[in-house]
């Protein structure tokens, strides 16, 4: 059979072409970070998502107020709109370390979606969540 000016052949062959030579792209960061001090704690405003693409950047942030010695640390949920257990594991791990310097991490302002996933995987009996940055703040 032939389509066009082309054979059926050609046009399979074509069309393997075209499947094997196409780009995976994976998708871009979703996570941004604004951070600033209130009353010497360190309050992080995230936005995006929290998941294994966005993992490394939540690490990367979190080392550099670790280095500077900042282990006051809340963190705002009011524009997370995804979260997974992968992140999750992240914020738990950041806690931990901030823990064994006499410090702390709270958070607040999760959607109810949001806290459902951390209450599912157990991360609400290990962190302090809170409805308002207010609340984390006056818990220290």
């Amino acid at each position: 059979m032939v389509i066009g000016s082309m054979s059926t052949h050609a046009v399979r062959v074509l069309f393997r072409e075209v499947q094997t030579s196409e780009v995976i792209q994976i998708r871009k960061s979703d996570i941004s970070f604004e951070t600033r001090t209130e009353d010497g704690i360190e309050v992080i405003d995230i936005t995006g998502q929290l998941d294994a693409f966005t993992t490394p950047e939540v690490k990367v942030e979190f080392n550099k107020l670790t280095d500077s010695r900042h282990y006051k640390l809340v963190l705002n949920f009011e524009q997370v709109d995804y979260v997974n257990s992968t992140g999750i594991g992240a914020i738990v791990a950041v806690a931990q370390q901030v823990r064994r310097r006499k410090g702390d991490l709270k958070l607040f302002g999760m959607k109810a979606e949001i806290r459902k996933v951390f209450d599912l995987v157990g991360a609400s009996k290990i962190l302090e969540i809170f409805a308002t940055e207010q609340e984390a703040l006056s818990s220290f």
